[in-house]
């Protein structure tokens, strides 16, 4: 017992680290030799340890989730795709963490860079952690329906790039299982899904074909009024 509450004393020691390096200014680090991939292997040390959902609720108590939201707007696009993947596995089935990410305003530039983000990886990993955060989320769902999100999914389905429309598709189909709010937008998707559906990709196909069968059934199961 005490060498697992020592592993755990060392495991927060070493994030409050981290968090200290991520409120250092970029110009600072660069000055003092740390690289962009020097950075993005801190990231990846970070993400280890958030898997644990008692490490993911702790990095707000430690002051490092302000400062993990604010490198989705680092200059450098690996880093601000993999800050995505850590919000993403900060929040992934984590109730309390998406709360807190959504209190401090992580929709915003997660929506901007899945938007807007020249590199379509960065944009892929931001879709990524929205679908994390709103996740059984109902608050997060009415956010991302109120910034326009429906059609920027739209939009990413018609991307070239397949992991992007797998993203985009397989969160379609979350949304469409779970509510009929899709079901007020449907011009957005019925056209797109059925070209999708003959894509060469298999599971673009089979994540559109999905997709369509969804929001059919949700429509036919739709009260009339």
């Amino acid at each position: 017992m005490e060498a697992m509450q020592g592993q755990t004393i060392d495991v927060i020691k070493r994030m409050k680290e981290i968090t200290l390096v991520m409120k250092t200014p970029e110009q600072v680090l660069e000055s003092q030799g740390v690289t962009p991939q020097d950075v993005e292997d801190m990231l990846d040390e970070l993400q280890e340890h958030v898997e644990s959902i008692d490490n993911a609720n702790d990095l707000h108590s430690i002051g490092g989730l302000a400062p993990l939201l604010d490198y989705l707007r680092n200059s450098h696009p690996n880093i601000r795709a993999k800050a995505a993947d850590v919000v993403s596995t900060v929040v992934q089935n984590n109730h309390r963490s998406q709360q807190l990410v959504m209190e401090a305003n992580g929709m915003e530039p997660l929506l901007t860079n899945f938007t807007s983000d020249p590199d379509v990886t960065v944009r892929t990993k931001a879709l990524g952690a929205i679908s994390s955060l709103i996740r059984h989320n109902k608050s997060g769902i009415a956010d991302f329906r109120l910034a326009n999100g429906y059609a920027a999914l739209r939009d990413a389905v018609g991307s070239e790039s397949v992991r992007f429309q797998r993203k985009a598709l397989n969160l379609i189909h979350y949304l469409a299982r779970i509510a009929q709010t899709l079901v007020s937008y449907p011009s957005l998707f019925p056209r797109i899904m059925m070209h999708l559906a003959s894509s060469e990709d298999s599971d673009v196909r089979e994540a559109a074909l999905r997709s369509l069968l969804d929001l059919a059934r949700d429509r036919s199961e739709k009260p009339d009024t």
